[in-house]
Order: structure tokens, then sequence, then C-alpha cells
């Protein structure tokens, strides 16, 4: 009996712990746009991004591509992308802060992803920008202030 309660108590830690890790499908979603972006391009990366979503098929969201076609006017082809930090919000939404690395620049994105009913990740929301202090949190942008 004393086993099985202390089995029980160590499934319901684990069980519950696990709900508040990082979804690695969230990680995998963001990347599977990125490297469609470093392969074929911004209309490829936004296609991948939005697909499945409530904003897929939406012409606004498509004019992200001409964004990341103007970054490219400036700072090059993008050369290579790092994930730079994963959040879980709740059990079924991530927010995912990344880096695209181009040739004379670096653009900041973040990304809040969420995971369908069907288990399938979309993107709710996503953003780029040139200047990390206008994307990200300032603890992540100048440390831990004082």
């Amino acid at each position: 009996m004393r086993t099985f309660l202390l089995l029980l108590f160590f499934c319901s830690v684990v069980l519950s712990t696990s709900a508040f890790a990082v979804e690695p499908g969230a990680k995998a979603f963001v990347e599977r746009g990125l490297s469609a972006y470093l392969t074929d391009g911004p209309d490829a990366a936004i296609k991948a991004w939005l697909k499945g979503s409530g904003m897929e098929g939406n012409t606004q969201a498509l004019t992200q591509a001409n964004s990341l076609r103007q970054i490219e006017d400036f700072y090059g082809k993008p050369e290579s992308y790092d994930i730079v930090k994963e959040n879980t919000i709740s059990p079924r939404s991530v927010m995912v802060v990344f880096t695209i690395n181009h040739a004379k620049g670096i653009v900041f994105g973040r990304f809040q992803v969420y995971r369908t009913k069907s288990g399938e990740w979309v993107a709710t929301e996503f953003k780029f920008n040139t200047e990390a202090a206008v994307l990200l949190p300032p603890e992540m942008v100048f440390g831990k202030l004082p």
C-alpha cells in the first residue's frame, strides 16, 4: 500500500511539473518557418507560419513578407537564426523569441504560438523588428534593472 501511494505521488509530481515545461513543438513550428525563410525567402516563411492558423489567407498577415524583404534591402540576405528564449504562458501557449542573422545586421522576432485541440501548433501573433528594445522585454535587452 505504501509503495502504491509513493508511486501515485511520484506520478502526480511528474505530471504536474511537465505541464509547465516548454513544449518542443512550439519551437519546431517557429524553426520550420525560419528554415523556409533561409532557403526559399520571406513568402515561404510567412505561408509556413500562417498555415492552419486563423490568419491563414489573410492578406494583411501576408504583407509581413514585405517587411522582411525591406529589411533584406538594408541588411542583406538572412544567413542563420538563433532561438533566444521560449516561455510557456499556459499549457497551450508558448512565446518564442529569436534572432535572424543577416549579412549586415540582426532582426529580432517574437512569436506567440498556440496548440490547437488537435495538437497542431499555429501562430496567433508574430512581430519582427531591427531594434531589440522595441520588441523584447526590458530585462532581456538591458539585463536586470536596479
